[in-house]
């Protein structure tokens, strides 16, 4: 079962995940509540620190929603992915898609460096 909690920092939408990331009721439940989160800010991240398992299907969520994400201005970044999941990140070669911070004091400072960067 995937348990999702939600922070808002700012104009960033936290979420934390636990359990797995896959095809079903859960994963769609998981999609609908991150597109309903991208309305209010483009800017997700997402922690995966204690997520044990990412199918096809859940990585289609997340790079569905890294292109909504974009598309709106904003980004999705992901935190801590377990060994098991960098791994499938790696295989699927989405790791170079896909920003991967190891804290999500890393990631918010990275969202708060690119709002505060000269524009050209």
């Amino acid at each position: 079962m995937l348990k999702v909690s939600t922070q808002v920092q700012g104009d960033i939408f936290i979420v934390r995940c636990a359990g797995r990331i896959v095809f079903g009721d859960e994963g769609a439940a998981f999609r609908e509540r991150l597109a309903q989160l991208l309305t209010g800010t483009p800017k997700l991240l997402v922690n995966l620190a204690s997520v044990e398992y990412v199918d096809s299907r859940g990585l289609g969520i997340l790079v569905g929603l890294f292109v909504s994400s974009l598309r709106r201005g904003g980004e999705l970044k992901l935190v801590a992915p377990t060994k098991r999941v960098e791994e499938v990140l790696r295989r699927t070669r989405l790791d170079g898609v896909f920003k991967v911070h190891s804290s999500e004091e890393d990631a918010i400072a990275e969202f708060s460096a690119t709002n505060t960067s000269p524009q050209a």
